[in-house]
């Protein structure tokens, strides 16, 4: 087969969207090798090129006019080039697809990662919203076949888009092997001393906006912090959020217990994660929670968010927290600090549930699909 995909985030966001698109397509490139992989983006930064690990060809908008408006290739005229270059699959991997793709001929297939846009309309600006609602309907609609990352996102499409059931297929997805492996206690040691991190800390990854909730997560930190060792270490990539959250850490004269790291580097996170007592992700709302089968694929007890589909990546082992209640959060951080054998059973049962969602499965049940369809 010749299976293309929308590869616009895969070959330029760092986070989320485009870490789901790397992880899948390497490990089809892997699995698979028997098909052509090609990649349709109006751009590409090089550090993404080095992260896809396997043989592929990539497609920008060809004429002067799709070039210089490029959303308009990617909305229309990209079906033109899957047609001229014999696609038989086209995956668009977030969320939309081309608005004339159901005329082409090409089977399609779309992943929908939530609906939030929706669902908390005040986080997002009225023309955007606009924008994603456009586009999801039309690909949810049109597609031959929609992948939903989590059974809270299926259930929304069939209740809000009225998607037909039998049309929906529940993928979840992966995290990048590198987090797979238990790094040596000299490599978590030199990582500590790199970001300055202390001897024992919570962990917490996440942007900084409003639906991540860290500052609910300062609170309940701030609730039980005469009561443990652990420092509370924040981590994530810079958001609109982050000034306040500095603002919270300096009203409650925290800046000794609380430390932020924004500039991570993705192959020192698994040590990161690993040198942790526990991770606690309070997040809102969230298309998966990736952030959490990070950290249960490296061994960490995991308190999460009750309920959607945080809860699915959570898993059986997790405990299970109101993401509005800091009090809640904080009892859960004190009995999971306070029992070493309640932390052993969480990283069991949690790995145990990682392991259901390796990258080797993502892949089989994507390739399973397209080969239906």
């Amino acid at each position: 087969m010749r299976i293309a995909f929308d590869a616009k985030r895969m070959l330029n966001n760092p986070t989320g969207l485009g870490n789901h698109a790397r992880i899948l397509l390497n490990a089809l490139m892997r699995d698979y090798t028997a098909n052509d992989y090609l990649l349709f983006s109006p751009r590409a930064k090089d550090e993404f090129f080095h992260q896809l690990r396997g043989d592929f060809e990539v497609h920008f908008p060809e004429s002067k006019w799709t070039q210089s408006i490029h959303p308009l290739w990617r909305s229309y005229g990209i079906t033109h080039d899957l047609l001229k270059y014999k696609a038989d699959i086209y995956h668009g991997i977030s969320n939309e697809l081309p608005l004339n793709i159901h005329r082409s001929g090409i089977a399609s297939v779309v992943t929908i990662h939530d609906l939030i846009f929706l669902k908390h309309a005040e986080q997002y600006p009225w023309l955007d919203r606009q924008v994603y609602t456009l586009k999801t309907k039309y690909a949810a609609r049109h597609a031959d076949h929609v992948i939903a990352v989590s059974r809270e996102t299926k259930r929304e499409l069939i209740d809000i888009y009225k998607v037909p059931e039998k049309k929906i297929t529940v993928i979840y997805p992966s995290v990048d092997e590198r987090f797979y492996s238990m790094v040596s206690d000299e490599v978590k040691t030199s990582i500590r001393t790199k970001y300055n991190l202390p001897e024992k800390y919570i962990l917490n990854v996440g942007s900084f906006f409003p639906r991540k909730n860290q500052d609910t997560l300062i609170a309940a930190f701030d609730r039980i912090k005469d009561q443990v060792e652990e420092h509370l270490v924040l981590v994530g990539s810079a958001g609109n959020m982050l000034p306040a959250i500095q603002k919270v850490i300096a009203d409650k004269k925290l800046g000794n217990r609380v430390h932020i790291i924004t500039d991570i580097n993705n192959d020192d996170l698994p040590a990161v994660y690993q040198g942790a007592s526990i991770f606690v992700f309070p997040s809102l709302f969230e298309g998966f929670g990736a952030p959490v089968l990070e950290a249960l694929f490296s061994n960490v007890p995991v308190i999460a968010t009750r309920g959607g589909a945080i809860q699915e990546a959570a898993g059986p082992g997790s405990q299970l927290v109101d993401p509005a209640s800091a009090d809640d959060i904080a009892d859960k951080i004190s009995l999971v600090l306070g029992d070493k054998s309640l932390r052993t059973h969480m990283i069991d049962l949690g790995h145990q549930h990682a392991l259901t969602m390796t990258d080797r499965t993502f892949a089989s049940q994507t390739m399973q699909l397209y080969s239906k369809l």
